[in-house]
């Protein structure tokens, strides 16, 4: 079922909303929560290895960035695939290092969602990967949307374009471009929209098309939230219409 909301991100009044309370599949809006938590209890610079239980578990057709077992990568690096090319192998890779197992962050990103006021939100993974009791509502996301912006790195990070991975021990090159997934912060788009500060897209078959963003125009900060889009397109056409 589509469900969208508005909220002014000062006041916290709400604009529009539509099953705002409802609970939807989230897709890769998850990795909202999956960044802050790692902002929060990690440095940019620390060094991750890459395991292989966290990319052997990938369904196909999901995005990845792809790693490789063994890999040494910066948390920088590692945020920036997460956040922008959406890369569910960094999610679990973030997950592994922050966490100690996917298990154990699920545990934290509950908790972190209960504190934020989340009262019908249910994460089982850091990505989104389809999973039946994996769960949330437009207003839930709002909640967490608006406490990440409140990070300045997660925003320099949501609202960049592209970003190009350091080459690693496991691989020499510097041709893995990790490109927005999100068209308001892409200049060659036809949304591309210089008052968009991020923040995250997500798609899959179960969840439809959904996108969070945060806009600041006219002295107002909006984050605008559509879960269940039918398609791609439309849910930026649709965020556009109304944000």
């Amino acid at each position: 079922m589509k469900a969208s909301i508005i909220v002014e991100e000062n006041s916290g009044k709400i604009i529009y909303e539509e099953n705002s309370n409802i609970q939807n599949y989230p897709a890769s809006v998850t990795k909202i929560l999956t960044a802050i938590l790692t902002l929060e209890n990690c440095q940019l610079t620390d060094t991750v290895t890459v395991s292989k239980t966290a990319i052997s578990n990938i369904p196909s057709g999901y995005v990845i960035a792809p790693l490789f077992v063994g890999e040494q990568m910066s948390v920088e690096d590692l945020l920036y695939a997460l956040m922008l090319k959406s890369a569910n192998d960094a999610a679990y890779v973030l997950a592994e290092h922050v966490g100690g197992s996917v298990e154990v962050f699920s545990d934290m990103m509950n908790k972190k969602a209960e504190e934020l006021g989340c009262k019908n939100s249910h994460f089982v993974n850091p990505n989104g990967i389809h999973n039946s009791n994996h769960y949330t509502t437009a207003y839930d996301m709002y909640l967490i949307a608006k406490y990440a912006m409140e990070n300045d790195e997660f925003v320099k990070i949501v609202s960049t374009y592209q970003h190009t991975l350091s080459a690693t021990n496991k691989y020499s090159k510097k041709d893995r471009i990790m490109k927005n997934t999100n068209n308001f912060v892409n200049p060659n788009s036809r949304y591309y929209d210089e008052n968009v500060k991020g923040i995250k897209t997500g798609t899959t078959m179960q969840a439809g098309n959904c996108l969070i963003t945060s806009t600041s125009k006219n002295g107002f900060d909006v984050i605008t939230v559509v879960l269940g889009a039918k398609t791609a397109e439309s849910k930026f056409s649709e965020t556009k219409n109304t944000s």
